[in-house]
């Protein structure tokens, strides 16, 4: 004796199967969605402290080149200033053109 499957407990079993793998798909399509999104806004979050690095990396540059071509700040004349080997009292400046800074009373004359 064979045993059969009545016809709509078949249906109902392929229905049910069917119905599990549709939602396991969108499931995984929802997951890899929300995980495309996450990812963006990482990406998001990436670019503006990348933005942020390389501004302040742009800033430090200035000053080094500044400082490899030995350029001081300007004083104004009868500031106070410092020569580069000579006294350190006072402000370490140069002084303008068509004035120095006197090593008697480190202001720039």
């Amino acid at each position: 004796m064979a045993h059969t499957v009545p016809p709509i407990a078949s249906w109902v079993g392929l229905l049910l199967l069917y119905l599990v793998t549709v939602q396991g798909v969108f499931s995984r399509e929802s997951t890899e969605l929300s995980s495309r999104e996450v990812r963006r806004v990482n990406e998001k979050d990436m670019l503006v402290e990348l933005q942020d690095v390389l501004e302040k990396l742009q800033a430090k540059r200035i000053l080094s080149w500044e400082a490899k071509l030995n350029q001081l700040p300007k004083c104004v004349i009868g500031e106070f200033c410092a020569v580069k080997r000579g006294s350190r009292i006072g402000k370490l400046c140069d002084c303008p053109r068509r004035s120095s800074c006197n090593y008697y009373f480190l202001k720039c004359l």
